[in-house]
């Protein structure tokens, strides 16, 4: 492991690990404000009404956990990506009984703007693909992702402050430590040049022939 690539990955671990913490300083509040809930249900008399609040004050903490969660990791690979932006990832669950939905927002310096009118840099494509890892993560899924032109949106050359950033190479980067840490296999099917130098292996496709790239 290089030097570059192993501050890398303390620095993920480092932000995983404060990302954890919060998550856990959370739920310890969330706990405390459902014991202090439910020890106010304890001297009602009607039991039937009493099951009923505390079965949905259950289902709220478990929707609220699972919404928490996803906008942690969101956030903090968002970050990894896009170190030079004041992102994070806001859900706001709409509940219309007929078409409930999860509606993803981008907070950037406290501004809030619809994920649909945010596409510097390919956000939208990064956190398409985000999402499928989480759903891989939740899940136990057999952590094979095949992408297929999935980065080409995604800028290799941005200018922020004067200073020219790749959101490329820093999906690049994300995707080796998720590689190394998390035990995943990524299939790139791609034009970019740029993704060959953190492959492990690379093949091409030469009229109509797949051969290794030596």
């Amino acid at each position: 492991m290089t030097k570059s690539e192993l501050l890398a990955s303390i620095k993920y671990k480092k932000a995983e690990y404060e990302i954890k913490l919060d998550s856990l300083s959370k739920g310890l509040l969330n706990k405390q404000k459902m014991q202090m809930e439910l020890d106010r249900l304890v001297p009602l008399k009607d039991d039937n009404t009493n099951i009923s609040y505390a079965c949905k004050l259950l289902l709220e903490k478990l929707v609220n956990t699972s919404k928490s969660q996803l906008e942690n990791f969101l956030t903090f690979a968002i970050n990894q990506i896009f170190p030079n932006r004041e992102y994070s990832i806001e859900l706001i669950l709409k509940k219309d009984s007929k078409q409930p939905a999860l509606e993803l927002t981008l907070v950037e310096s406290g501004v809030k703007q619809n994920i649909k009118d945010s596409v510097g840099g390919g956000i939208l494509h990064t956190l398409g693909l985000l999402l499928q890892i989480y759903y891989i993560e939740v899940y136990k899924l057999n952590k094979v992702m095949f992408i297929d032109e999935g980065l080409k949106a995604v800028s290799s050359n941005s200018t922020f402050d004067g200073k020219g950033i790749s959101y490329l190479e820093n999906v690049l980067n994300f995707l080796k430590y998720l590689s190394k840490e998390r035990g995943y296999t990524f299939v790139l099917v791609t034009h970019e040049d740029k993704v060959r130098e953190y492959a492990d292996k690379t093949y091409i496709v030469e009229r109509g022939k797949v051969k290794l790239w030596e």
